[in-house]
């Protein structure tokens, strides 16, 4: 039977890397919920590849859901919840009001319509839902507080799911300290901690996303 992947933030890092693993497989479906895509992803056929173009912080989702329905049939369904954004670093006291928003969409409030989606119309299916998540999750980092408390809001949010559908599967997954845009960014930013994430990369210890991706597929499937 074939599976369907709906991937969030799928056109680089660890969302891409997970598209370009489970596209080599005939029975794999792919459905990217992203703002866009890679060069290679616009040449994949249309019978393993969908690209449904959002911009997650712009709260259009909702109304693009519905093509879901049109998408999947009876097939196992996996959600990887893989977008999100770290900025701003910066004190508390420095954040605005629309990065809060910002962040609240992209972080939190995506997750839980797609998640509530999915529950909502495919609960027949077999379901599981993966949650990329961060060590931020349980460390308070100087500086990451809108990213730390989104994390470990879904965490907690998975936690509770996975106590109301005991049927279906919920994973909160860190995925570690990865080699990907996000993490030249925060090295490029001047925080408390910068200089552990520098250190981080000087001495190569940053996961690639292709391993990463590979070694959380092995979990989940």
């Amino acid at each position: 039977m074939q599976k369907v992947f709906i991937i969030t933030g799928a056109n680089r890092g660890l969302g891409k890397a997970f598209v370009d693993v489970l596209i080599k497989n005939e029975n794999h479906f792919v459905i990217s919920i992203s703002r866009s895509q890679s060069e290679e992803q616009k040449t994949f056929a249309p019978a393993y590849f969908y690209f449904l173009k959002t911009d997650l912080a712009e709260n259009t989702l909702g109304k693009k859901l519905c093509l879901l329905n049109d998408l999947i049939s009876n097939e196992e369904i996996y959600f990887i919840n893989n977008a999100s954004i770290i900025e701003p670093i910066t004190k508390i006291e420095h954040l605005d009001e629309d990065a809060i928003d910002k962040m609240i969409s992209v972080n939190i409030k995506s997750t839980m319509m797609i998640t509530k989606y999915l529950l909502s119309h495919f609960n027949d299916h077999k379901l599981s839902f993966v949650n990329i998540s961060s060590g931020a999750a349980n460390r308070a980092i100087s500086n990451w507080s809108l990213y730390c408390a989104s994390k470990a809001f879904i965490n907690m949010f998975y936690n509770v799911a996975e106590s109301e559908y005991e049927q279906h599967k919920f994973f909160n997954i860190d995925p570690g300290v990865m080699d990907t845009n996000m993490q030249k960014g925060i090295r490029e930013t001047d925080f408390p901690d910068a200089s552990n994430f520098k250190n981080l990369h000087e001495e190569g210890k940053l996961k690639l996303p292709k391993d990463v991706a590979l070694e959380i597929l092995k979990t989940i499937l």
